[in-house]
């Protein structure tokens, strides 16, 4: 639900966002909060380029522009976010759907987070 807000945040003008916000408001439920938020942080141009590369061809037309307006909403949101813990990767130098290792290595830093906010920087791995 919170995904779905981040988009017509930058999609929307501020009109149209705001008869969103009001209905979006009335339609929240009590869900349960999640044991752990992970949330996969990249400079703009690291995604646009994992965009590429993955070669899905209806992402190929995402304009940077927007790329990026979409990165600084998940910014903006994980900085405030604070209903469950929270574990931010600094996903830039990783390979986490290639490489076995940075999952390993992500999986073994997750384990023994209960509650909270964490930073994990991992050292990519030659």
């Amino acid at each position: 639900v919170d995904k779905n807000r981040l988009f017509a945040e930058v999609n929307l003008d501020e009109d149209e966002f705001a008869l969103y916000d009001n209905v979006y408001q009335h339609m929240l439920i009590d869900a349960p909060a999640p044991d752990l938020v992970i949330y996969l942080q990249a400079p703009t141009p690291v995604l646009r380029q994992r965009v590429l590369k993955r070669g899905n061809a209806f992402e190929q037309r995402i304009d940077p522009d927007y790329l990026d307006r979409l990165n600084d909403a998940y910014t903006r949101f994980f900085h405030f976010y604070d209903r469950a813990p929270l574990l931010i990767v600094n996903a830039a130098e990783i390979d986490l759907v290639n490489g076995d290792a940075d999952y390993q290595q992500l999986v073994a830093e997750l384990l023994d987070i209960r509650t909270g906010r964490h930073y994990f920087n991992p050292r990519p791995l030659v």
